[in-house]
């Protein structure tokens, strides 16, 4: 039988890298998306890769009221879920006084709220089915306050710190349930940056930037060796040990550099 794996935003980027993988290990894929021809185009792409790769697709907001409920209805008829990847998200750049407040509403309700409420829906399934596990995407972004992108950046941060803590609760309470918290650097070959108007910002031309595909290679290590946390790319860990040595006022000169447009 068939492992099944839901992911979120898995059309494109990370989620796309990810499943191209999964694809590849003979688990069938359940993506989550907004945009309906970028979902059929890219299942198409898995399906030439790999001819006997099952994908099934739904278009939703995954902030809209109800979306939750919907998708969990959808996903039960595809049978148990062992993987959830909570991956759909995106960010807006610039000054926050300046920024749309429903732009930086839509921030938090799909990056964090909509995370969290994933996450409740699937929980108790997944603890009825025996186990699995939650992968949730925050970002190196979570772990400083970032201008120009605040917003973005908090919502990464409450990523972090949810997940980190659920995962204790769920071992304490020896639930068959696990939470990986990922956390990628800058990645340079997604929509993710035009979309954020973040084409000339420098942290995804940063020696610490990384690729989708190198997200998805150490989410899958991450998985296989059933880690809590995992640091991506290779550079990231690497300017990480540096920065945990670094004194709180450079950390931040460096974050707002990082941030900053050429």
């Amino acid at each position: 039988m068939r492992r099944t794996a839901l992911i979120t935003g898995g059309s494109s980027g990370i989620g796309l890298a990810l499943s191209r993988r999964l694809a590849q290990r003979g688990w069938r894929l359940l993506w989550v998306s907004l945009d309906e021809a970028e979902l059929a185009a890219s299942a198409a792409s898995i399906r030439d890769d790999q001819p006997n790769a099952e994908v099934e697709t739904l278009a939703l907001d995954v902030s809209q009221v109800g979306a939750v409920d919907r998708i969990l209805q959808w996903a039960n008829g595809h049978g148990a879920i062992q993987l959830l990847v909570n991956n759909a998200g995106f960010g807006v750049y610039g000054p926050s006084a300046e920024l749309p407040a429903e732009a930086e509403a839509k921030m938090i309700a799909v990056n964090a709220a909509a995370l969290h409420a994933m996450t409740r829906a699937f929980l108790k399934p997944m603890e009825e089915g025996g186990g699995g596990t939650i992968v949730n995407v925050a970002s190196n972004s979570a772990f400083t306050p970032a201008p120009n992108l605040a917003v973005y950046a908090a919502t990464k941060a409450f990523v972090k710190h949810y997940s980190e803590a659920l995962t204790d609760e769920l071992i304490e309470a020896g639930s068959p349930v696990r939470v990986m918290t990922v956390c990628p650097s800058a990645v340079a070959d997604t929509p993710f940056k035009t979309r954020a108007a973040m084409d000339r910002v420098r942290t995804f031309t940063s020696f610490t930037a990384t690729t989708a595909d190198e997200v998805a290679r150490d989410i899958l290590k991450g998985l296989d060796r059933k880690k809590r946390f995992v640091l991506t790319g290779a550079a990231m860990r690497r300017a990480m040990i540096l920065m945990k040595l670094s004194p709180a006022p450079l950390v931040r000169w460096l974050t707002r550099r990082e941030t900053s447009q050429t």
